[in-house]
């Protein structure tokens, strides 16, 4: 009885997915993490004063993963041209770039 079901079931439940490739895999998660980027500003506006480190250390973390994914992207891509430069880098961080972008005040 209890293969009867698991078979009919089986047979009911949609087909499986295709499995990602490698770069579609990736965009997803790059997309996932603009996401979190979104998210973590948000909570970065509202944040209550005690709570603002907190929400800048969660930027940096979501940011520094993104920026890590797109370095794995291009470099699957085959893409050689220079991507990341530690100071370029600092630039887009919530926390560094309010030293970087003072002159725009």
């Amino acid at each position: 009885m209890k293969t009867l079901v698991k078979n009919f079931l089986l047979s009911v439940s949609s087909p499986e997915r295709p499995k990602l490739s490698e770069a579609e895999y990736l965009k997803a998660e790059i997309e996932e993490a603009r996401k979190k980027i979104n998210y973590a500003w948000n909570r970065f506006d509202y944040a209550a004063p005690e709570y603002v480190e907190l929400a800048v250390l969660e930027l940096l973390l979501v940011e520094t993963h993104y920026c890590l994914l797109n370095k794995r992207y291009r470099i699957m891509l085959g893409i050689n041209k220079p991507f990341f430069s530690f100071d370029s880098h600092l630039q887009y961080h919530a926390l560094y770039g309010t030293f970087f972008n003072t002159s725009s005040h």
